[in-house]
């Protein structure tokens, strides 16, 4: 896949190891270096010391409460197929100048 270089950090080396993602979501929209393979998975090539970040991080995720507690803003944004709700600030420092469109109660 790539040319023996960790695609996250660019670490070079022997030791590289392919991470396999199977999902039916388009995970290009991540902005992600991952390579498609014909089976509509998705590929990085990572050295050990990344892939066991990336590891933690999916223990985290698994870990955490899933749900959430609605904010009060009324401003909503997709983020990875989802809407969410974001605070002004969120909104400010993401969309400096622009108003937001709000989902009244």
């Amino acid at each position: 896949m790539s040319d023996e270089k960790c695609q996250r950090c660019g670490d070079s080396g022997p030791d590289l190891r392919t991470i396999t993602m199977s999902c039916s979501y388009d995970m290009s929209e991540l902005g992600l270096p991952f390579e498609r393979a014909v089976d509509a998975s998705y590929l990085l090539d990572v050295c050990k010391n990344c892939r066991a970040s990336w590891l933690e991080s999916i223990k985290i995720w698994f870990n955490e409460s899933a749900t959430t507690k609605p904010i009060g803003s009324g401003i909503f944004v997709r983020r990875n197929g989802i809407n969410v709700e974001i605070t002004e600030e969120e909104w400010a420092r993401e969309n400096p100048g622009r108003e937001p469109v709000r989902v009244r109660k």
